[in-house]
């Protein structure tokens, strides 16, 4: 049984006189110690979908099932103390009080049980060094270790976290890299919703990605990133034209770089057999080239084939 299965989710806004379609027909299920990355552009609907399951919307249509139970979609209900939610990066904690005393304070808000064990490993994971300091004395990337600490502190049984890396540094998305695996090693689900593709390529095991508000992936990361071609080689030929293809190894031809200067090329390549294969052909021609690169086709490739590079 899913953990939470929303179904059909539909939600409408009113901008400008004109009716814009945040979220249409989209469904997700979320099972216990699952780790989805939530993708897509700005205004695709990701922020949407976590203030539909929190009530902070109201939903136009669709339907929501919490272990098993159906439950109300957009709106306030009990099922909601058991939601860690981190919204847009932004935490909810109060700047006079510490780590410790916001954490004590929303442990009481969802009328949970503070557990001081508990809280000393998710202060560790997140290297908080002084849970007594006001959070007002703390630089932004610790005021939002805090926020984390609290969205969590109450062991809630799935955590929503939206833009959860904005604001932190290196060392804290790699604190937070670590609160997210420990999370779903004890069971819980947890939902990233992020722009940083390589944040959710370290760690989702499954991709749900929207586009305009439609759903144009759902599926393991695996799956995710199957593509025609495994490899993509790199090259900047200056001033020069790219070198010629042999004809017998039926390559598709040399693509100009998005977003590079003239003589950066790229050509995409099937598998290791076929890499060989051009090395050994293009041999003669390389001492001319500049630079060359082999790359494998990594999360974002895949991410801007499916919402395009407008988006």
């Amino acid at each position: 049984m899913a953990l939470l299965a929303l179904h059909d989710a539909a939600k409408t806004y009113r901008r400008a006189g004109t009716t814009v379609q945040a979220l249409q027909d989209f469904s997700m299920q979320l099972g216990a110690g699952d780790i989805v990355g939530l993708l897509g552009p700005n205004g695709s609907g990701k922020t949407t979908v976590v203030k539909l399951l929190t009530g902070l919307c109201g939903a136009d249509g669709g339907q929501l099932q919490w272990r098993g139970q159906g439950v109300p979609l957009g709106r306030h209900a009990a099922h909601l103390r058991e939601f860690g939610v981190l919204l847009e990066g932004r935490g909810a904690c109060y700047e006079r009080l510490s780590t410790l005393e916001n954490a004590r304070y929303f442990c009481g808000l969802r009328e949970a049980v503070f557990d001081r064990d508990h809280f000393d490993t998710l202060a560790r994971l997140l290297e908080i060094a002084d849970v007594h300091a006001p959070l007002r004395q703390l630089s932004t990337g610790h005021k939002l270790r805090a926020s984390l600490l609290g969205t969590l502190v109450h062991r809630p049984a799935l955590a929503l976290l939206d833009e959860p890396t904005l604001g932190l540094d290196l060392f804290g998305v790699d604190r937070l890299e670590a609160l997210v695996r420990h999370a779903a090693q004890q069971g819980m689900a947890v939902l990233l919703g992020s722009h940083d593709l390589h944040f959710v390529e370290r760690l989702s095991q499954r991709i749900v990605c929207l586009r305009r508000g439609l759903k144009v992936f759902d599926g393991s990361q695996a799956d995710f990133l199957k593509l025609d071609h495994e490899v993509l080689l790199l090259l900047d030929s200056g001033d020069l034209p790219p070198p010629a293809l042999p004809a017998a190894l039926g390559l598709p031809g040399w693509q100009p770089q998005a977003e590079s200067p003239s003589g950066h090329w790229q050509l995409p390549l099937r598998d290791h057999a076929q890499v060989c294969a051009v090395l050994a052909a293009l041999q003669p021609a390389l001492p001319a080239q500049r630079s060359l690169q082999l790359r494998r086709v990594a999360l974002r490739d895949k991410y801007i084939q499916l919402v395009g590079e407008d988006s």
